[in-house]
């Protein structure tokens, strides 16, 4: 009666799978690249307010608009552009090498491996601390499950 089975299909929020479908395909785009889509007014807009928020000094604002505008897109600066921005010679190399097909994923600065490597010693050496807090040796020096 009341428990039966039916055939009919059951929708709980009336949203139909294409929607759901758009929906998902906007969030996911919104997290690869949240710049996307922004016109230029736009992003200006929110360089600025961001630059107005944190108070970060005026002599770096040209470099975060820079990076905010490689974040939108990578390829912004192949071309001259409207307002003058432009990357110096340096900073183009820099992007050469940070790109997975010209560059070396490898040819990282030495402290940054110095950095990695006492990451994870402090990792290991934490990891020792909870397991003898939490009784991972454990103070009972009886045998395990009884065995003599």
């Amino acid at each position: 009666m009341g428990n039966e089975a039916s055939d009919e299909p059951m929708v709980t929020t009336g949203i139909y799978d294409d929607e759901l479908d758009a929906a998902s395909q906007n969030i996911n785009r919104t997290l690869v690249n949240p710049f996307g889509g922004k016109t230029h007014k736009e992003m200006n807009d929110l360089i600025d307010a961001f630059m107005e928020k944190t108070k970060i000094d005026e002599i770096y604002a040209e470099h975060i608009r820079k990076g905010a505008f490689l974040a939108q897109d990578n390829e912004a600066f192949q071309d001259p552009r409207e307002d003058g921005l432009q990357l110096k010679p340096e900073e183009r190399a820099a992007l050469v090498l940070e790109d997975p097909k010209t560059g070396n994923k490898w040819n990282q600065p030495w402290i940054l491996y110095a950095l990695v490597g006492c990451c994870s010693l402090g990792a290991a050496v934490q990891g020792w601390d909870e397991t003898a807090v939490n009784g991972g040796n454990g103070a009972d020096k009886s045998p395990p499950f009884g065995l003599a």
